[in-house]
């Protein structure tokens, strides 16, 4: 969800998807309305993954606070750069978080540290996301790295580094998507995603062995609107 509208992500949980990014990487969503976000995810019954700027600690630190189930962070190259979200989204002694209960995901105050800390521990989800030519050599590393959870392929920005912009069909990109699901397989890794244009874009990476696939809203929205005008027209 790139829209910065709480009334999006409770459309995604009515209608049934099985978790929702928010989008602060590309999307217009400041902090507070991040936080209305996360609660319309909460009202939906829709667990909320937010797409943080860059994998600088406070962004992930903001986006846990908010309440996020997890987070998913942009343009990991290197086992180092994985270890590094992890730390920075989990508690010690995992990882290096700051910890306040006065923040939504602490109830405002009202959890317990030692509650809120057990909740998180078992609950928060860490998704990398593989979009650069540079971290292919590093696949396995970063599939190896404890607590984990999945490996997210980002075909746009794949493919513009790998000199085909807005060509993730072209050979070369095809070939680096299977290559990078077969070592995180190959090393008994996390698991494995993907993002899909239309259905049977979803349909066909689902038969390459992509098990989590995404689509976005506003691209939905814009087409349905699109195909809406001109069944209109004719």
């Amino acid at each position: 969800v790139m829209l910065p509208s709480p009334a999006v992500v409770e459309m995604c949980g009515y209608a049934g998807f099985g978790f929702v990014i928010l989008d602060r990487e590309h999307g217009a969503a400041g902090m507070e309305t991040l936080e209305n976000q996360v609660r319309a995810a909460d009202a939906a019954g829709i667990p909320a993954i937010v797409r943080v700027p860059s994998r600088a600690p406070d962004n992930i630190l903001h986006a846990m606070d908010a309440g996020a189930n997890g987070i998913l962070v942009p343009h990991v190259i290197t086992a180092e750069d994985a270890e590094a979200a992890v730390r920075a989204a989990h508690f010690p002694p995992r990882g290096s978080r700051g910890m306040t209960t006065t923040s939504r995901a602490g109830r405002h105050g009202l959890a317990s540290p030692a509650d809120y800390m057990a909740r998180a521990r078992s609950e928060t989800v860490v998704i990398c996301q593989i979009e650069d030519g540079a971290a292919l050599q590093n696949v396995t590393a970063i599939a190896r790295i404890p607590d984990l959870d999945a490996m997210f392929v980002g075909p746009a920005d794949l493919s513009t580094s790998l000199g085909h912009p807005g060509e993730p069909a072209h050979p070369e990109v095809v070939a680096a998507v299977d290559r990078i699901r077969l070592e995180v397989e190959s090393a008994g890794g996390p698991a494995l995603a993907n993002f899909a244009r239309t259905e049977s874009d979803a349909a066909s990476l689902v038969a390459r062995g992509f098990p989590i696939v995404c689509l976005s809203s506003s691209a939905v929205f814009s087409r349905r609107l699109a195909d809406l005008v001109a069944g209109l027209k004719r």
